[in-house]
């Protein structure tokens, strides 16, 4: 009696993620509600974070990485206990913007990176 192999898992990323412990915000739209959180791993076009209430978040955001002063759209793929699993849309550098919108990004990027 043989069994039937295992399947190896699929890998539906485009770009391979680099593990990574790094400070950062959620923010919602118009960046009104923030959480803290910490990207687990990231690549080009996606981030897995770790928070405390994932479900308090709706699926469209920003995702602010503290260090680096760099925001990112994102939309959520997955939700599974405090983990969430982002798709990053367009990349913003909250040290050099002036766009309107991104302006709150920025307040609050400006007040995590001096502590």
């Amino acid at each position: 009696m043989t069994s039937a192999p295992v399947p190896k898992s699929v890998e539906r990323r485009r770009a391979g993620r680099n593990r990574a412990l790094l400070a950062g915000k959620l923010a919602n739209e118009d960046a009104t509600a923030t959480i803290d959180c910490v990207i687990r791993n990231i690549s080009a076009d996606g981030a897995m974070v770790e928070t405390t209430t994932p479900h308090l978040f709706p699926s469209t955001l920003h995702l602010v990485q503290i260090k680096e002063g760099v925001a990112w759209d994102a939309t959520v793929i997955w939700r599974r206990g405090n983990r969430v699993g982002l798709s990053l849309g367009d990349r913003h550098d909250l040290r050099e913007t002036t766009q309107k919108q991104l302006r709150a990004l920025r307040a609050i990027w400006s007040q995590m990176a001096l502590r």
